[in-house]
């Protein structure tokens, strides 16, 4: 009994990938051709049937359903409404995201499920996941998201009139700004930025132990843009391994009346991998031809980190010793102490 992951297409996750993994996929629609073409969620009664097969897989052992925000598709309000009929045995997260933020979560979710964790125990793995993930994208082509109701008309004209190119976030399930620059060029080079912050931080906060990061690079039909921020990527992470970062923050000056700089200090680096993947063809009707985007993810948790951390700092204290026996003299009688100095050296 094995608890059965799902998810939908807008995780873009690969066929191999997810079958591997032992995640089901289930393709959003793309109706109509050409300039006609639209997107639409699964039904109640499509996600209703694919839950009772993934039960019977599963021997009851419960379903976890993964779907893209509710803020952009009705697939998550149509997914409770499946739920509902298999009374608390199929759980369904509102992941407030999309593309391979929902992808990390999933295949998360799924290892713990192949290890044998519960269903609560897969819900809080991939819980943990989204919490610790991040989208950023660019769209080159803003009038598609605007069409698509995923960007309002009054962002719409901003960006277009400033002839600014914005690099976009998911919070809270909806796309914000997240950065505005002039140029693809200045774009790309924030987005590294962006990434280089994440993984500094993490360098920061784990204290010696930090979590891996995975880095996604998606596109939408630009896979040479894809290859390159990916090898930028690579190279940033390389000159960070290089960089030797103090473990301590040096002395302040007092009375110093230069501006405080951050210093950044930290014992190592995260160990960082990334791939490349292709936006699927029902999120490219709406971000565009040209589009770029890079999600990432903190694999553990803090709180494990900080437990290893502390397993290894209490191995490096010395032992106590234990007590020396009291020796008595020829009469029996114990031996007074005569306040004679140890010969131990500091």
């Amino acid at each position: 009994m094995t608890v059965q992951i799902v998810t939908d297409s807008s995780c873009c996750l690969t066929k191999e990938v997810a079958e591997k993994a032992g995640i089901t996929v289930l393709d959003l629609h793309v109706e109509g051709e050409g300039e006609e073409q639209t997107t639409s969620s699964l039904s109640s009664l499509e996600l209703t049937a694919s839950y009772a097969r993934l039960m019977e897989r599963g021997g009851d052992a419960g379903v976890l359903a993964l779907h893209l925000s509710k803020q952009l598709s009705a697939t998550y309000a149509n997914a409770c409404v499946a739920a509902g009929v298999f009374d608390g045995q199929v759980k369904v997260l509102d992941t407030k995201s999309i593309g391979m933020v929902l992808g990390f979560a999933a295949l998360s979710a799924a290892e713990a499920a192949r290890d044998g964790a519960d269903l609560d125990t897969v819900v809080a793995v991939a819980e943990e996941s989204l919490k610790n993930s991040s989208l950023w994208l660019y769209v080159h082509q803003l009038d598609v998201l605007r069409k698509g109701g995923r960007l309002s008309v009054g962002q719409a004209l901003l960006t277009s009139t400033l002839a600014i190119k914005p690099i976009l976030q998911v919070t809270e399930g909806k796309l914000t700004l997240a950065a505005k620059t002039r140029t693809q060029v200045k774009a790309m080079d924030r987005v590294v930025d962006l990434v280089r912050r994440l993984v500094i931080d993490e360098a920061v906060a784990g204290k010696g132990n930090p979590r891996d990061v995975q880095i996604a690079v998606h596109h939408s039909d630009a896979e040479d843009q894809a290859v390159d921020l990916s090898a930028r990527l690579g190279e940033m992470i390389e000159q960070l391994n290089q960089l030797e970062a103090p473990t301590e923050p040096p002395e302040p000056r007092p009375h110093s009346l230069r501006r405080q700089v951050r210093i950044e200090t930290w014992k190592s680096l995260p160990q960082v991998e990334v791939s490349i993947v292709s936006i699927p063809e029902v999120l490219q009707l709406h971000v565009g031809q040209g589009a770029l985007g890079v999600a990432a993810t903190l694999r553990g948790t803090a709180e494990s980190a900080e437990a290893t951390e502390a397993a290894a700092d209490k191995s490096a204290e010395p032992e106590e010793m234990p007590d020396a026996p009291e020796t008595s003299g020829a009469n029996g009688e114990k031996a007074e102490d005569n306040g004679a100095e140890s010969s131990d050296t500091e």
